[in-house]
């Protein structure tokens, strides 16, 4: 079994996954600078073949990824990112980024004081 080498992030994405012509629609549910974690349509996990092309459908544009299938249980399955080319890597770190600091805690304000 493979080790994970980047932290994932929760996070909810639509992505369109693709076998050949066929397009089936999937889940993005952990992201991370070297995977992610999905749920994926039945007819994409019982398949041998281990590679698929994936579209992750982020609101500032579209990320195109080549998957490796690693694990699944059930209907979930996770991924290493074999191949993403650089506007996508782009992408997918801001978008990283956005969610990492979105999960911060917000700073508590100090009320200013006035110098007399």
């Amino acid at each position: 079994m493979e080790r994970r080498v980047s932290p994932r992030t929760k996070t909810s994405i639509p992505m369109a996954v693709s076998r050949g012509k066929t397009r089936y629609l999937a889940r993005c549910v952990e992201l991370s600078q070297t995977g992610l974690l999905a749920i994926v349509p039945r007819g994409i996990r019982d398949q041998a073949f281990e590679y698929l092309s994936a579209r992750l459908l982020l609101e500032s544009g579209i990320v195109n990824v080549l998957l490796r299938r690693v694990r699944f249980k059930n209907e979930l399955v996770a991924y290493t990112i074999v191949d993403i080319d650089d506007a996508s890597q782009i992408l997918l770190t801001d978008q990283l980024f956005e969610e990492l600091c979105a999960k911060l805690p917000k700073l508590a304000r100090r009320p200013k004081t006035v110098a007399a």
